[in-house]
């Protein structure tokens, strides 16, 4: 009886060993996981960051191509125009011309 009495209290330290042991690596291992949590978030971070600024740089890129086409179309659109308009102009200024040289005003 002496015997299983021995048997049982060792098992139970037996136990008692392999429970902090298994305590030790559980902490162990919460321990390395938080720190690649971190590594991990911060790896996130900065690839997000490395994509928001080229994001708003192409962004940049673009705008400024479309404002520089749309520019150069404005600018065509006026001086074609502007041509039209002293085309038309020819006819007035020689009759305000002839006016003036001739005294008929």
């Amino acid at each position: 009886m002496e015997e299983i009495i021995r048997s049982i209290t060792q098992a139970e330290s037996e136990a008692e060993a392999i429970k902090a042991e298994a305590l030790l690596q559980c902490a162990k291992i919460a321990e390395e996981a938080e720190a690649e949590k971190t590594r991990i978030a911060d790896k996130c971070e900065e690839e997000c960051k490395l994509y928001r600024e080229r994001g708003v740089a192409e962004a940049c890129a673009e705008a400024d191509r479309q404002y520089s086409a749309a520019l150069e179309t404005k600018r065509a659109e006026a001086a074609a125009h502007a041509d039209s308009v002293i085309k038309n102009t020819d006819k007035v200024i020689a009759e305000i011309v002839r006016r003036v040289t001739r005294g008929n005003c």
